[in-house]
């Protein structure tokens, strides 16, 4: 699983090793719940029963004894972004459940709301919308900044698997793909499709270029992890017009992202992740019809099953939760696809 695949990589281990918690392990909040993804076994210099944020809970194998202990070990970043989602199987789906012409269409891999260039102009496109024409990403903004109007702010990072929060603090310098700056009456969010080096100190910035920046109200109506996330997954071409403008997913509430999908033999395989502290119950939408859907514990294999309602199914998370979804879907009759027409 390309899932996988971006942790091993990140983490520089491979799924069955045995792993000492090094300096950069220290850092990261979610290392319970990828220890148990990637079935590492983990050595420190004291033996531990070690907490995610999740509530995945690992073995920490090491001398003494044994120590109840939070993850991260210790607070800072761990350079991660994430990973694109796989076109093709996006348009394999679209291609299944919407009748498509001879023409020009886009996918709107998000699903949620995006801002594109439609026809010269600023869009706003629909959740995961299928549409005819060409549409183009708006022009990166790469204006420079020194100096903020702020003595001190709270900062939130991507971390693998996780946005880590410090602050009000007036000095700050980590590595990211993703911060947001959070004052009283507005935020500034940078993203990259790389990590970039960023430091602060009392509204002084130091900031590496090609790095995307967005002034926005309060941090929670920026939403700066569906910044990042649409960065790295950018607007599909098809090469084909779709008889109807839909929204071929669509996934609720905000805090819930996809991190993995496929698709295949009528079976929609996805991953979502709960960005939040807090349970939700996210719902997936979809353009056709749900006959069945399977949750996955990715820490253990563990499968429950879940009735869809429909077009839609809702799946309980756990906070900084990550399952996959095994969903069957199939084709929506003409006229009821007709009625979910945007």
């Amino acid at each position: 699983m390309l899932l996988e695949e971006n942790l091993e990589k990140s983490l520089g281990v491979r799924r069955g090793d045995t792993v000492y918690i090094n300096e950069d392990l220290m850092k990261l909040e979610q290392l319970p719940l990828i220890s148990r993804i990637l079935n590492l076994s983990l050595e420190w210099r004291k033996n531990l029963e070690l907490h995610g944020p999740d509530e995945s809970i690992v073995k920490v194998k090491g001398e003494g004894e044994t120590l109840e202990a939070s993850s991260p070990l210790v607070h800072g970043s761990f350079p991660w972004a994430f990973q694109s989602i796989d076109n093709n199987s996006f348009v394999s789906l679209a291609m299944d459940l919407i009748p498509c012409s001879e023409g020009e269409g886009f996918i709107n891999p998000s699903p949620w709301e995006r801002e594109v260039i439609d026809g010269g102009k600023l869009a706003r496109k629909a959740p995961g919308e299928v549409g005819e024409g060409q549409v183009k990403e708006p022009d990166p903004n790469f204006q420079k900044i020194r100096n903020l109007n702020l003595f001190n702010a709270k900062f939130h990072y991507l971390n693998p698997l996780y946005i880590s929060s410090v602050g009000p603090s007036s000095s700050l310098s980590l590595t990211t793909s993703m911060i947001s700056i959070e004052g009283i009456s507005n935020s500034l969010t940078l993203v990259s499709n790389r990590p970039f080096n960023f430091s602060f100190n009392s509204g002084e910035i130091e900031l590496e270029e090609n790095v995307q920046i967005y002034r926005e109200g309060l941090r929670n109506e920026t939403k700066p992890h569906r910044l990042a996330w649409n960065l790295v997954n950018p607007i599909i071409p098809i090469d084909c017009k779709p008889k109807y403008r839909v929204s071929l997913i669509k996934i609720e509430p905000s805090s819930v992202v996809p991190l993995y999908l496929d698709y295949r033999s009528s079976t929609l395989t996805l991953g979502i992740l709960n960005l939040e502290s807090r349970p939700v119950v996210a719902t997936i939408y979809l353009a056709g019809r749900l006959l069945s859907t399977q949750v996955v514990d990715p820490r253990d294999g563990h499968v429950d099953k879940l009735e869809p309602e429909f077009d839609r199914v809702k799946v309980p998370v756990r906070r900084w939760g990550l399952l996959l979804l095994k969903i069957e879907i199939r084709k929506l009759l003409e006229g009821l696809l007709k009625k979910k027409s945007l």
